[in-house]
């Protein structure tokens, strides 16, 4: 009577199968833990805001501004807009995530009551005609001396600008991106170290519904679960191959 060596039940695939899939495990589990910080992050942030919310605004025209004590807070500004010097920001979905369709995001410097410095205020969204992006939608800009409620943003929205030179687009109105600084020097202003996103109606038509601080945070989930599961997939692949491999070199072994 004979019986059959059955060996292992599982053998490693091979050296170079093995490291490929540590690999990818390695890389697909810091892409998932990537993400699910960026989530973190978003919602943090939401709690933080909601909490900043039940604070009194702080007064731009009399605080001395320390930018790192006051983004995210809300603020209080009095003055009149510098309407000659507003710039569009080119490329911009609907900030509430709602409408594909692109446009502007309107910033405009509001020389402050005081006397003293500039804020530049990010009055809202302006969609963008589809054929002429120079053929912009009229948006009257108040006269005189308004209030505004906002909140404090560290800098204006940013978009990724492949070959496009800040410095290049200098005077131009409509722009991908602008730096506080140097807008600053172009415009021979102070400015204020921040941006001022406005909440107030003042009648210009401008679209205010801001996307929240979270939009995005179930979009980041998916994400990580994705990479999760490719990585879950990798091992439960491994573990097949190196199955396979035992069968085989087990149906190899002759019989005793």
């Amino acid at each position: 009577m004979t019986t059959r060596n059955r060996g292992s039940l599982w053998r490693s695939p091979g050296a170079v199968p093995l490291v490929a899939a540590l690999a990818v495990v390695a890389v697909t589990c810091a892409l998932g833990n990537w993400q699910l910080r960026r989530a973190h992050e978003k919602v943090d942030r939401a709690a933080r805001l909601a909490t900043l919310a039940a604070q009194a605004p702080v007064d731009l025209n009399t605080a001395r501004i320390d930018a790192t004590q006051v983004v995210d807070r809300r603020v209080r500004a009095r003055g009149r807009f510098d309407a000659a010097r507003t710039v569009l920001l080119d490329n911009r979905p609907h900030g509430n995530g709602s409408d594909g369709r692109a446009g502007f995001l309107v910033l405009t410097p509001l020389k402050l009551a005081d006397g003293g410095a500039s804020v530049l205020v990010l009055r809202g969204w302006l969609p963008r005609d589809a054929q002429d992006r120079t053929r912009i939608a009229p948006f009257p800009t108040p006269d005189g001396d308004v209030t505004l409620d906002g909140t404090a943003l560290a800098t204006a929205p940013r978009v990724y600008s492949l070959g496009h030179d800040a410095a290049a687009e200098a005077g131009q109105k409509i722009r991908q991106n602008v730096d506080l600084a140097a807008f600053a020097r172009e415009t021979g202003a102070p400015l204020l170290p921040l941006v001022m996103q406005q909440a107030t109606d003042t009648g210009d038509g401008l679209a205010r519904d801001w996307a929240p601080a979270d939009l995005g945070a179930d979009r980041h989930y998916g994400y990580a679960a994705q990479w999760f599961g490719l990585a879950a997939l990798t091992v439960v692949l491994v573990a097949v191959l190196g199955w396979r491999r035992a069968r085989r070199d087990t149906a190899a072994l002759p019989n005793r």
